[in-house]
């Protein structure tokens, strides 16, 4: 009994030992500069942290109000947040070895021995031997055996804990999964929600141009009439006419699309959302100032990065789990519980049994198995870390392609909006000369039909503008923390 306790004793002093690769996050040096910022020079950029909740940057409650029910409720997330629950269930899995398995058997074993078995047949030669007369033996026994039976993997080299190792990173894989996951969702419901309010105004402004070239064609088909325009000047007014009306059937679809789209994202059926959604409001602004935070955090905010790294820390601890296979492993059995022939006697002293059991396993040869896991498991966390170093790569890609496109859209919306401005002086100006008979009132309509193109090229603007923000605030990564919601 000294040598089990010894064993065991000795046992737990090498649980200690952990071989294979210590994990150590890889450092990715990234300097703090944005180059897409030297650009911007006509925006206000600031350096500070950006917001978590950046979608509140464009002052509109019914955005907000999506925002919290797609976190809450879009079926995507949370089927991310069962695979979360999933992986936290098996590491629990991978942790069960450290602790000893205690199992309960209640067994009734009744046998019949056959007259030519070993047992019965040897009988009369025994009694021949020895003079005397057993008593008559029976072909049926039955055996009464409840016990209790348990085995403990003594966790000599780590195996059990760099399984844990590699679950614990797995889990944190998941989490981050869904954390990327809430971020395109948060990122597509503002997307699309810019894009119903951009198809509303666009709406808006295409009754418009068809008002004026409605009344245009009745002027030019009066002045056909009188002789002072000719046919062709008719056919051009009236193709543009219809093809401004044929313009207005693709934006009331879109706008529907838009809401359904919504709607989905946020976990309802399609036609939710229509009575809160089909009054028109204005388009939300852009804020005044868009705050990038410093380059290098980048990766610490980015879900996708923190996810690699994760995959590459449990990749990293498999192969602690492969190394520890070559060594010996050690298994403690025992089993207590009681045995008799009679039921009435079973609950006796003398029916007592126990049986404890050490099993030393040194693997010797496996035909390669052993070395082809190992050499798996080591391209695996190699593969690991070529996709983190990929992810890094694409997230600073990412947040410099997203600054660019948003800086220059910028400066393109800021010009349009002079050219609108300009046109606006010009219809005013048309209109004074028009009340003094200087110009014929089709001059003027063509002045408000320019006008009014240059409005919807600058919704076009404001609207690549927001879209092309909101992409920017999705590559730096905001939106995940759950104090947002």
């Amino acid at each position: 009994m000294r040598s089990w306790i010894l064993a065991f004793v000795l046992s737990l002093f090498l649980g200690g030992c952990l071989v294979g690769p210590n994990y150590r996050p890889p450092e990715i040096p990234v300097c703090d500069h944005w180059s897409g910022a030297e650009t911007a020079a006509h925006l206000c950029l600031s350096c500070a942290a950006p917001p978590t909740a950046w979608w509140q940057l464009f002052g509109d409650p019914l955005l907000d109000k999506y925002i919290v029910m797609a976190a809450l409720h879009n079926k995507d997330i949370l089927a991310a947040e069962a695979n979360i629950c999933q992986a936290k269930a098996m590491r629990q899995v991978a942790g069960a070895p450290l602790y000893p398995h205690v199992n309960a058997d209640l067994i009734a074993l009744r046998t019949y021995f056959s007259k030519n078995g070993p047992f019965l047949s040897s009988m009369p030669a025994a009694a021949a031997a020895t003079g005397v007369s057993p008593q008559r033996p029976r072909h049926a026994e039955t055996i009464y055996n409840p016990l209790f039976d348990a085995y403990w993997e003594i966790d000599l080299f780590g195996k059990t804990r760099r399984s844990i190792e590699a679950a614990n990173a797995n889990v944190g894989s998941a989490i981050e999964q869904r954390n990327d996951l809430l971020i395109t969702i948060l990122s597509e419901v503002a997307m699309n929600y810019m894009q119903l309010r951009s198809s509303q105004t666009r709406g808006k402004l295409i009754e418009e141009n068809i008002g004026l070239l409605e009344r245009d064609v009745a002027i030019v088909a009066k002045q056909f009439a009188a002789g002072y325009r000719n046919q062709l000047d008719l056919q051009r007014i009236e193709a543009e006419l219809a093809q401004a009306e044929a313009a207005l059937p693709d934006v009331l679809a879109q706008i529907y699309q838009n809401i359904y789209a919504l709607s989905a994202l946020v976990g309802c059926l399609p036609e939710a959302l229509l009575d809160e959604l089909l009054p028109i409001r204005p388009l939300p602004q852009l804020p005044q100032i868009v705050t990038l935070g410093l380059r290098s955090d980048l990766l610490r905010r980015r879900p996708d990065v923190r996810q690699a790294e994760r995959q590459l820390a449990a990749a990293t601890a498999n192969i602690g789990v492969a190394v520890a296979s070559f060594f010996p492993s050690f298994i403690l059995f025992g089993d207590i519980g009681l045995q008799s022939l009679r039921l009435s006697n079973l609950f006796q002293a003398r029916s007592l049994s126990w049986a404890l059991l050490g099993d030393l396993h040194i693997p010797l040869f496996e035909g390669g198995k052993l070395i082809g896991n190992l050499r798996a498991n080591e391209a695996q966390a190699a593969a690991a870390a070529f996709t983190f170093q990929k992810a890094v790569l694409i997230a600073l890609e990412e947040a410099e392609s997203g600054l660019v496109a948003y800086t220059e859209e910028v400066r393109a919306m800021q010009e349009l909006k002079d050219a609108v401005t300009r046109y606006e002086k010009l219809v005013g100006l048309t209109q004074e000369r028009f009340t003094k008979g200087l110009v014929s009132v089709t001059d003027l309509l063509d002045v408000e039909r320019e006008w009014n193109a240059t409005e919807q090229d600058l919704l076009t603007s404001e609207t690549a503008a927001l879209l092309d923000l909101i992409r920017l605030y999705k590559a730096l990564g905001g939106g995940w923390e759950p104090v947002c919601y």
